[in-house]
């Protein structure tokens, strides 16, 4: 039996312009398929995980409330010093309010702060804010303002209810702060707690929410569900993303029924690879006959074929993963393609991959090409030397 290389087999079956370039298309069109599918899934994945790190921003990793609005610091914090899993905690005083600034006015959310503290919890540095109010990026921008401008936040207090007007206070702007979420950009501001204290007439210790760090994240759940049940009765404990619970939810949803039905267009390049494979045997049937005839063994080409489809699917991926990269790092921040971050939360999307994601999206198309192979190997391995011989021949 006759043991012909490789890459003489591929010289002789792609010896032709022709089939060289119908090659080069179903590469293309394939590494296409399967670009647009890893895209689709690291967009879901981006979305999720940029929207997570966002909400953890001004957040920690566990919300607490009190059942009856207004609590003492004091009390929780002395109950959760026994819990041996959480790391540090901050107590805010959240309060609506409108901010009035060059002749425009907006409802917002002042949170009242104790720096450090917030900053050991949130990651969120506002270390002038005895010099006046941060505000967000978003407003910032929407109202033209700058560090140094000033700003009159009207408050509702019960004590402004009864004399039957607002607590009206001009700040500055001691900074401008981004947590990488429209909503909280546009509307979230930070005082300090002392100071907002005083100006709604409250005791020192009151506070209306507190934020929990956990010293590991990854048995947030778990502890968030532990301290419930502990101490349910008179707080309530949320997870940082638990307000979009339900949009994360359907994000994931998403992305795994578009990766299933994304799958149609992997079957179409396929259609495309199995369209090359015909055409192949159809114009080199002859060469493919002959050199049966001199010996070349049915399982030497059987190899060759199997080695001709893993070459189009490794350059294939190798391309799409190409494709991904470009779409990333140079389309996706054209101007053209930032998001309405107060309908999407987020203004720009980028793409995340995983191992996983990786392994499902090559690991199906590898499935549908050795399909592909299998079938038509079948047809030609069918057809027996002698028959071949007259029909190409005769």
């Amino acid at each position: 039996m006759t043991k012909l290389p490789l890459g003489s087999l591929f010289r002789i079956i792609l010896d032709k312009k022709s089939a060289l370039r119908f090659l080069l298309g179903t590469i293309f069109s394939l590494s296409f398929s399967v670009a647009v599918i890893l895209s689709t899934v690291g967009l879901m994945n981006g979305y999720s995980l940029k929207l997570k790190s966002a909400l953890s921003t001004s957040n920690g990793d566990i919300i607490m409330k009190a059942r009856s609005g207004f609590y003492s610091m004091d009390e929780i914090d002395n109950k959760l010093s026994n819990e041996s899993e959480i790391k540090s905690t901050t107590h805010i005083l959240k309060i609506e309010a409108f901010a009035l600034a060059n002749g425009k006015s907006k409802g917002v959310l002042v949170k009242g702060v104790e720096p450090k503290g917030f900053a050991q919890v949130s990651g969120l540095e506002l270390s002038d804010l005895d010099q006046g109010v941060f505000i967000g990026k978003e407003f910032a921008r929407e109202f033209q303002m700058k560090k140094g401008d000033s700003i009159v936040l009207a408050f509702n207090s019960k004590k402004a209810r009864e004399m039957g007007s607002a607590i009206l206070k001009e700040f500055t702007v001691a900074g401008i702060v981004e947590h990488g979420i429209f909503e909280k950009d546009m509307r979230f501001m930070y005082l300090n707690r002392d100071t907002l204290q005083q100006t709604l007439d409250l005791r020192s210790f009151t506070a209306n929410e507190g934020l929990i760090k956990l010293k590991n994240s990854n048995s947030l759940e778990m502890v968030e569900n532990r301290i419930s049940v502990t101490y349910g009765d008179d707080y309530i404990f949320n997870t940082y993303w638990a307000e979009h619970q339900v949009l994360l939810d359907a994000v994931e949803i998403e992305r795994n029924t578009i990766s299933l039905a994304l799958q149609l267009i992997v079957l179409v390049a396929v259609i495309n690879v199995i369209a090359f494979k015909m055409y192949i045997s159809e114009i080199k049937a002859r060469d493919i006959f002959m050199l049966r005839a001199l010996g070349l063994s049915m399982m030497n080409f059987t190899r060759f074929w199997y080695c001709m489809l893993a070459l189009i699917w490794l350059v294939s991926v190798v391309l799409a993963f190409g494709q991904v990269l470009i779409l990333d790092n140079l389309i996706l921040k054209l101007p053209i393609f930032q998001l309405p971050g107060d309908i999407y939360k987020l203004s720009q999307l980028n793409i995340l991959l995983k191992i996983d994601d990786y392994l499902m999206v090559y690991g199906l198309s590898l499935v549908w090409v050795l399909i592909v192979g299998f079938f038509t190997i079948k047809k030609i391995g069918g057809k027996s030397l002698l028959s071949g011989l007259r029909e190409e021949f005769s």
